[in-house]
C-alpha cells in the first residue's frame, strides 16, 4: 500500500492488524530501537539450531505487536528445514474455551497443512486420525461429503464446528474427559508422519492465547495444562499473557518450557515521568512516517498521540480516529484538538470499567511503579495488568509497572475522590 498523501487515504493506512504479507512489512514494518530490539532474530536462531523440539512461551502486553513479530518469524525461518503451521486461537470460542478444544485445533491444523503441502501421509495413520475425530466430534460422512462439495475440507469443517458450536464442543469435552493422551498421541504420529515425509521439522506458532477473556480462564489454561502443553513432539511456541507472569506460580511453570521469549513494552517516559525517551519515540514517529506524509498531522499533535498511548495498537487506533474525525473538520491535517478527542473517547472506555478498588490501586502502581498483589487471593493487579490499564515496562532502569499513559489525566480526579 502506497504512503497516505491524503486524510482518508491516512484512515485507511492505520489499520488495527498485524502485518502479514510481503508488501506489508516492506511498507509499513517499523524496526524497534537498539536498545529494545526485538527478540525474533534470536528465537529464530535457538530453534534453527535446536538438537530437539523445543517448547517457548512468548510474551507481551497486547497490542505491542506479537503477532507481527510471529509473522515476522514465519518469514525469517528456514524453510527448507521447517514446516510452519501458525494459526491462531481467535478461530475458536474464546469465551468458551478449553485444553481440550486447543489440542483438537493444534491436531487439525498439523492435519490441514499436510493436504494443503499435498504430503502424501500413511493410510493407516491418516485414517485412525480422521475416524477418532469424526468419533469425538459426532460429525457424520454425510456431512463430511456435503461440505467436501462446497470446497471445505474435513479439518476445516471439524475446526468450524468447535469455534461455532457448543455442542461439538461438548462432545469434545465428554470423549476426551478420559482420552486426551490419546488425542496428543494421535497428534504426534501425525507430526512424525509429515516430518519423515518432508525431511523438515514440524513448527506450530499458536497466536492469540494471550487475548483469553479472563484471567481464571488463562491461568486454567496454561497452570493446570502446562505439564500436557509440553508433550507434543513439536517446536511449539505458545503466547502467553504477561499479566500471568505477576502470579507466584508462574516461576513453577516457566521451568517446564525451554525459554519464555518477552517483546517488550517500549516506554516513552522515564520512570519518575521526567524526561522522554527520545528512541522510543522515534520508534513511534516511524510508525507514522512509514503510512502517511507527514505533513498531514501537526508536529504537536503526533506528539500527544505518541506520549499518551506509548502502545503501537492503541497508537494506531488514535491516529486512525483522528485522520477521521480531521477529514470530518475538512481540515487538510490532524490537529491536536483531533487527537485530544481520540484519546478522550478511548479513555472514557477505559474510565468505565474501573472500580473504586481498581483506582485506589491504580494510584498505587503509579505512586510504587510496581504492581504487586497483597496476597495470592487477591487478584486486583493482575486484573489491571490484564485489562492493560496498567502495563510492565523494560528498560535501562530494571523493569517497573506504571498506569496505561492514556489514564494519567485521571489521576487528580481520582485522589480527589
Amino acid at each position: 500500500m502506497p504512503k497516505a498523501t491524503n486524510l482518508i487515504e491516512a484512515y485507511n493506512n492505520f489499520v488495527v492488524e498485524p502485518l502479514k504479507t510481503k508488501e506489508e512489512f516492506k511498507d509499513f514494518y517499523v524496526e524497534r530501537p537498539k536498545n529494545a530490539p526485538s527478540p525474533i532474530e534470536e528465537l529464530k536462531d535457538r530453534i534453527e539450531n535446536a538438537d530437539s523440539a523445543k517448547k517457548y512461551l512468548f510474551l507481551g502486553f497486547r497490542g505491542c505487536g506479537k503477532s507481527t513479530e510471529l509473522n515476522r518469524l514465519s518469514r525469517l525461518i528456514n524453510k527448507d528445514r521447517f514446516l510452519i503451521v501458525s494459526y491462531s486461537i481467535s478461530e475458536l470460542n474464546l469465551s468458551d474455551f478449553d485444553f481440550k478444544d486447543f489440542f483438537a485445533s493444534m491436531a487439525l491444523k498439523i492435519y490441514d497443512t499436510a493436504e494443503i503441502e499435498n504430503i502424501e501421509l500413511q493410510s493407516d495413520i491418516k485414517e485412525d486420525f480422521r475416524d477418532f475425530m469424526l468419533r469425538i466430534t459426532q460429525v457424520s460422512e454425510e456431512d463430511i461429503t456435503k461440505f467436501r462439495e462446497a470446497g471445505i475440507s474435513f479439518s476445516k469443517l471439524i475446526h468450524l464446528k468447535l469455534g461455532s458450536e457448543a455442542k461439538t464442543r461438548e462432545y469434545i469435552r465428554k470423549e476426551l474427559e478420559t482420552k486426551i493422551s490419546d488425542l496428543i498421541q494421535k497428534l504426534n504420529w501425525l507430526t512424525m508422519e509429515v516430518e519423515t515425509k518432508t525431511a523438515k521439522r514440524v513448527m506450530v506458532i499458536v497466536d492469540d492465547l494471550d487475548k483469553l477473556t479472563r484471567v481464571g480462564q488463562a491461568e486454567d489454561f496454561f497452570y493446570k495444562n502446562y505439564g500436557l502443553l509440553i508433550q507434543p513432539n513439536c517446536f511449539v511456541i505458545y503466547t502467553f499473557p504477561i499479566p500471568l507472569t505477576f502470579n507466584p506460580y508462574y516461576e513453577n511453570v516457566r521451568h517446564a518450557f525451554d525459554d519464555d521469549i518477552i517483546l517488550p513494552q517500549l516506554p516513552v517516559k522515564s520512570k519518575d515521568g521526567k524526561r522522554l525517551n527520545e528512541n522510543n519515540i522515534n520508534f513511534y514517529k516511524g510508525i507514522v512516517e512509514k503510512r502517511m506524509d507527514m505533513d498531514l498531522i501537526e508536529e504537536n499533535a503526533l506528539e500527544e498521540a505518541i506520549v499518551s498511548t506509548g502502545k503501537t495498537s492503541e497508537f494506531i487506533s488514535i491516529m486512525r480516529d483522528a485522520a477521521i474525525k480531521a477529514y470530518r473538520n475538512e481540515n487538510e491535517k490532524i490537529t491536536k484538538e483531533e487527537v485530544g478527542k481520540a484519546l478522550e473517547k478511548l479513555r472514557r472506555t477505559y474510565d468505565r470499567t474501573l472500580t473504586e478498588a481498581h483506582k485506589k490501586r491504580l494510584l498505587e502502581i503509579y505512586d510504587k511503579k510496581e504492581a504487586r498483589d497483597d496476597n495470592t487471593g487477591d487478584s486486583t493487579s493482575r486484573d489491571l495488568l490484564f485489562s492493560l490499564t496498567a502495563v510492565e515496562y523494560e528498560d535501562e532502569e530494571g523493569r517497573w509497572c506504571d498506569i496505561n499513559p492514556l489514564l494519567m489525566p485521571l489521576i487528580e480526579k481520582w485522589k480527589k475522590a
